[in-house]
This record gives C-alpha cells, sequence and structure tokens, in this order.
C-alpha cells in the first residue's frame, strides 16, 4: 500500500508539473509569434502598430498578467502594454538576462527577478532578430503574487494537507513568492535538492515535525524549473491503518475457526492417514505390509490405493506441466495484446488532446468573428451614410476604395474564422475530381493574369469518386492561389493510384523555411502581411473529414513548395487519356 501511494503521489506531482509546462509552452509559442511578425520593430520612430499589437496580446491573453514590453536594441522600454510607470523608459540593457538576449542566447528564456512595486516577477524574454541580428526583445511580465498561470497547477485543488513550491535550477524557491528558502539539512532542502537533478522521483522526510511523502517533477519546456509537492504520511496512510484493523479482526476471527476446524478434523484424518505413511514406509523398505495395517476396508486396499497414490501424482505433474506451458503461452499473447492497446490509447489520447485545442480555439474564434462581423456590418452602414452627404463628396472619393478594401478584407478574416470555429460536416456525393480542379483554377485565371503568373494543369478526362465537391473544391483554391502568390510558374496535376485519388500543387517560388514548415498547419500561424493563418488549418481539417492526408515537401521540378492531396478512392474511377489545359494567358 505504501508502494501504491508513493507512486500515485509520484504520479500527481508529474501530472501538475505536465500542466504548468503546457501554459509555459503557450507563453513560449505567443512570443515566437509576436517576435516573427514583421510590424514588430524596436529601432524605429513609430510604435502605432507594434502598441497595437502589443495590446492586442495583452488584453486576449490570460496568461500575462501584468504587462508585455518592447525593448530596444539597448534595453531601454520604448513600449509597455499596460503603459506602467514601472516599465516606461525604463533601461533594462545591464540586466543579466537583457544581455545573454542581446549576446546570442536563443530564446524564449524564462528569468525570475524582483522589481519594486510589484515585487517577485517571472519575465519570459524573446530576443528580436532582425536581418540575423540582433533587433531588441519582447518580454512578456508575470507578477507571482497576483493570480497568475503557476497558481492553478501549485495551489488550486490540492490534497489535504498538501504543501507545493516551484524551484529553479540553483533551489531558489520562486513561487509561492513570500516563501523563503528551505533550512539547510531540512526534508524539505533534500527534496528540493532531489528535484534540480532534472528527474522525477519521491522521498521520505521530516517535514513541519512530521514524517512527509515528497514528490518532485521537472516541468521542462525550455525552463529549469521543477514542482515539489510534500503531504504526510499520517493523512496518506489514515485509511490504510483502518483497513488494517479490520483485515487483523478478519484474521484473527479465522484463525479461531480454523483452529476449531483443525481439531475436529484431526480425529476424523488422522487414522486412515497414519495407516497410509506406515504403508508407504514399509513399501519403501521393502517389507510387507501387515493385513491389519493396510489402510481402507478389505485385504490388499492399502496396497492398491498406494499404487493409485502414485499413478495420481504422476498425472498431476504431467498436467501440471502442460498447464504451465498453457499459462507462459496465454502471459506472452496477453502482454502483446496489451502494447497493441497501450499504443492504440497513446494515439487516441493525442488525438483527443488535439481536439480539445482545436475546439477551445474554435469557439474562440466564432466569438471574435460574431463582433467584427456586427462591427463591419455597422461600419458599412456608416460609410454609406456618410457617402450620400454632398458635402462630404470629394472626401468620400478619396477615401471610400480604401474603406470598402478594408471592410472586403475584414470580411475574409471573419469568413476565415467562422470556417474554423464550425466542426467540419461533409456531404458525400458522386463528383468528378477533374472537374473539380478544373473549376478551382478557372476561379483564380484573373488574379494569374493579374500577376503575370503561368498555372498548367495536368489531369485525365474524369476521374469520379464521392466526396464534397464544394469543400474540396475550396482547399485546392486556396492552395492554387498561395502558389500564384508565390512565383510565375505553377503546375497543378491529378492522378488515381492504389486506390486513391493524388492531387498535386507546385510552384517555382523561394518554397518554405523549416521553421515554417514546423507550424505551417498552425491556427492564426502565416507568413503573410495580411493573412490570416487560417486556409491551411481548416484545409487540412476538410482533407482529413475525408479521411485523407495533405502532405509538404519540396517541389523537384520547379523548386518552390509542394502540396500533396491524398483522397480515397470510394467508387470505381473512370480514367480518361490525360489533358494538360493551356497555361494561364500572361498579363
Amino acid at each position: 500500500m505504501r508502494r501504491e501511494l508513493t507512486t500515485e503521489h509520484q504520479l500527481f506531482a508529474e501530472n501538475r508539473a505536465f500542466a504548468l509546462r503546457d501554459n509555459f509552452e503557450i507563453l513560449e509559442d505567443e512570443l515566437k509569434r509576436l517576435a516573427l511578425l514583421p510590424e514588430m520593430n524596436a529601432g524605429d520612430a513609430d510604435f502605432l502598430q507594434e502598441e497595437q499589437i502589443l495590446a492586442g496580446a495583452h488584453e486576449n491573453s490570460v496568461l500575462y498578467n501584468t504587462a508585455v514590453l518592447l525593448l530596444s536594441r539597448d534595453g531601454v522600454c520604448v513600449r509597455s502594454v499596460p503603459d506602467r510607470s514601472e516599465f516606461r523608459g525604463k533601461a533594462f540593457g545591464d540586466r543579466p538576462w537583457f544581455t545573454a538576449a542581446r549576446g546570442g542566447a536563443p530564446g524564449p528564456s524564462f528569468r525570475v527577478t524582483d522589481e519594486p512595486g510589484l515585487g517577485r516577477t517571472l519575465k519570459i524574454v524573446q530576443p528580436l532578430m532582425r536581418e540575423k541580428r540582433f533587433a531588441g526583445a519582447l518580454v512578456g511580465v508575470i507578477a507571482l503574487a497576483e493570480d497568475n498561470l503557476i497558481a492553478p497547477a501549485l495551489h488550486d485543488n490540492l490534497p489535504p494537507d498538501t504543501d507545493a513550491v516551484l524551484v529553479d535550477e540553483a533551489g531558489q524557491i520562486i513561487y509561492p513568492p513570500d516563501r523563503a528558502r528551505a533550512a539547510e539539512g531540512s526534508g524539505w532542502a533534500e527534496a528540493i535538492a532531489a528535484a534540480t537533478r532534472g528527474a522525477s522521483g519521491t522521498l521520505t522526510a521530516e517535514a513541519n515535525g512530521q514524517k512527509a511523502l515528497f514528490a518532485f517533477s521537472p516541468v521542462r519546456a525550455v525552463t529549469p524549473y521543477a514542482v515539489v509537492f510534500a503531504r504526510p504520511w499520517r493523512t496518506l496512510t489514515a485509511n490504510v491503518e483502518q483497513q488494517g484493523l479490520a483485515l487483523g479482526g478478519i484474521l484473527l476471527f479465522g484463525l479461531i475457526l480454523a483452529s476449531i476446524a483443525g481439531v475436529l478434523l484431526a480425529g476424523y484424518l488422522a487414522r486412515p492417514l497414519q495407516a497410509l505413511a506406515s504403508g508407504a514406509i514399509r513399501i519403501a523398505r521393502g517389507e510387507p505390509v501387515p493385513a491389519a495395517e493396510r489402510p481402507g476396508a478389505g485385504r490388499g486396499a492399502g496396497t492398491e490405493e498406494i499404487v493409485a497414490l502414485g499413478g495420481a501424482f504422476a498425472d498431476m505433474e504431467r498436467s501440471i506441466r502442460q498447464r504451465d506451458q498453457e499459462l507462459r503461452d496465454a502471459a506472452a499473447l496477453l502482454e502483446q495484446r496489451v502494447r497493441d492497446r497501450t499504443s492504440e490509447l497513446l494515439a487516441t489520447q493525442a488525438a483527443l488532446v488535439d481536439a480539445e485545442r482545436f475546439a477551445a480555439m474554435g469557439k474562440t474564434s466564432a466569438a471574435i468573428a460574431h463582433e467584427l462581423k456586427n462591427s463591419l456590418n455597422g461600419l458599412g452602414m456608416a460609410v454609406e451614410l456618410i457617402a450620400q452627404d454632398p458635402a462630404n463628396e470629394a472626401r468620400v472619393a478619396r477615401l471610400r476604395p480604401q474603406v470598402a478594401s478594408e471592410i472586403a478584407r475584414l470580411r475574409d478574416v471573419v469568413d476565415s474564422l467562422l470556417s474554423f470555429s464550425r466542426s467540419p460536416r461533409i456531404d458525400r456525393a458522386p463528383a468528378d475530381l477533374a472537374g473539380v480542379v478544373s473549376r478551382a483554377v478557372g476561379l483564380l485565371s484573373e488574379l494569374a493574369v493579374e500577376r503575370e503568373v503561368a498555372v498548367n494543369v495536368r489531369a485525365p478526362s474524369a476521374l469520379r469518386t464521392r466526396c464534397d465537391a464544394h469543400k474540396v473544391q475550396g482547399v485546392v483554391v486556396n492552395l492554387v492561389k498561395n502558389a500564384i502568390e508565390a512565383g510565375k510558374r505553377v503546375e497543378v496535376a491529378l492522378r488515381a493510384s492504389n486506390s486513391e485519388a493524388i492531387i498535386e500543387v507546385s510552384d517555382d517560388g523561394p518554397g518554405l523555411s523549416p521553421e515554417a514548415r514546423d507550424h505551417l498547419f498552425e491556427p492564426f500561424f502565416t507568413t503573410k502581411p495580411n493573412g490570416t493563418g487560417l486556409g491551411l488549418p481548416t484545409s487540412r481539417r476538410f482533407i482529413e473529414a475525408h479521411g485523407g492526408t495533405i502532405e509538404v515537401e519540396r517541389s523537384p521540378a520547379l523548386g518552390g513548395a509542394l502540396f500533396r492531396l491524398r483522397l480515397p478512392l470510394e467508387a470505381e474511377t473512370i480514367d480518361g487519356p490525360a489533358v494538360s489545359t493551356p497555361e494561364a494567358p500572361r498579363a
């Protein structure tokens, strides 16, 4: 029971460390995303765009509870959202964490410092790199004395009498912020020293004058932190002691009952067993068994019983060997099944975690899209009312195209958010994929002419299957549009192979960097100045809802990016000769 309690306490510590690591990874990803935005520039004189971006990051995040700072190349705070006096114009150039970032330390990095008026704070530092040179830093500030992302893991819903701390690699207690360093030689000091070694584990030591079970686990991500939990053994073993008393009573009653039964059975079994033992000894010596000493009734009964007993032992031995082999075979089969099932459960768990995150993002996107759409409708009506006033004719003639363009762009963003927020619903029906691809390319012909891009399509005359033609066409439109915007030559190919349809879209553009490829299908990640980052994640959800996949690699023929869609063929296909459509006209 103590081993089980120890294992349970360690798993509890590891689960809380995992939850804290998840929050830290969200902090890292948010700062990395902001640092990649081209508008984030600490060296120019106009910080309007930077302030708007930082304001959005602070208002839409529950993680940075204090401020988000933009530091210049020299470490001066040029913008703080919210604009707090503790940070406005303050120089951080001499701080060790800024010196490390300026010296080329990779980000983000986590540092704990004390700030006047705020107390102990946790800073997440992300260097800003422009053309491979240090251009400043983004700093997310979390006041540990206020409500923050660490509290749920180390404070909320803890078991009774459980104490918890967050420590760094030097054994310094980071959270709670008012907690003093553990005294040398104490149980807490021993547990914290073990936690700084970077592995999970447990130990038993004194805490507050009583034996306690300590469990610790590293947080990881890019942090050097670890969590330590302590719980008194008296609390852990209270139920076990009660069960022990009950079990002792049951054992005592059973012992008394067995003693009484033994006394009663002894008189019934002793006489025939003694006769059988005496006969066995005589047979071992080669002596005849007297008739008076033979067990059982009748002459020769004792000898027949001994022969039967020897045969029974031989049969039992053979049966035991056979049963043992069967059990070993069954155990091996069971272990294999358990391994297979465990792999399936791990894959299912990972899929459920991704689905839960996408669901949360979808709800947020739907709420944002709803509010934006209401505002856009009101803005459009206001612009029309202003345009109807003759006094504003000159100003309206100049501003109306720009306002209409921005409203159209925001409506596209809203439509993307709404598409991403909805669960993919597929209406399968017989369709010709060749026609779907042709229509998708035709919708973008004007864009290709405008950008002077040559689009070439290679497809059979017909390739029939069951799918949602509208959603597949939307995915192809999205990929072809990205290719047109990336280069000057675009190849679109459709073919059937091994019971699946393959659609490939390639271009001669610059291709995708390794960093962009790692985050390509993450929501809201984009390399375009005006992109939403929802096109590719939504496309992948539509294709996976069909039971297909999207693959990304470098085009061997054109040298740019190549996107490959794989869709299962759910009906007999009718393949005609491959037909190459003419290239799109050049502007």
